[in-house]
């Protein structure tokens, strides 16, 4: 009984620290390129991500974000902005990001987001 114990509590802490690593390891590879950014509202710009700030620029116009990552679902928030944080999830598929919201003003303003390496 005490190795079957000693099993599950094994399994359990890898499972714990494979599921840490995984949201710094999406946090990495958004760091590591830069990215096209295809929208559901039809518009595509690029993004680029640092240790805590993503750039966004489109057509020469730049807009920045501070941004946060846990549990996969980014946060976004811009400073000296009195609009509330605006939040994605976040799926990996292959080599692409999708940032997908549930909050409808976002997904009409902003819509879904493809994240695509350049």
């Amino acid at each position: 009984m005490k190795k079957w114990i000693k099993s599950v509590l094994t399994v359990f802490i890898v499972a714990l620290i494979a599921g840490c690593a995984s949201g710094n390891n999406t946090q990495e590879n958004l760091q590591e390129n830069n990215w096209n950014v295809v929208s559901t509202t039809g518009e595509s710009y690029t993004a680029n991500f640092a240790s805590d700030t993503v750039t966004f620029e489109m057509g020469g116009f730049r807009r920045g974000f501070s941004y946060t990552i846990e549990d996969n679902v980014i946060t976004l928030d811009e400073q000296d902005s009195d609009d509330e944080p605006i939040t994605f999830s976040i799926e990996a598929n292959e080599d692409e990001y999708i940032f997908t919201t549930e909050d409808e003003e976002v997904r009409e303003q902003f819509g879904n987001l493809t994240l695509s390496p350049i």
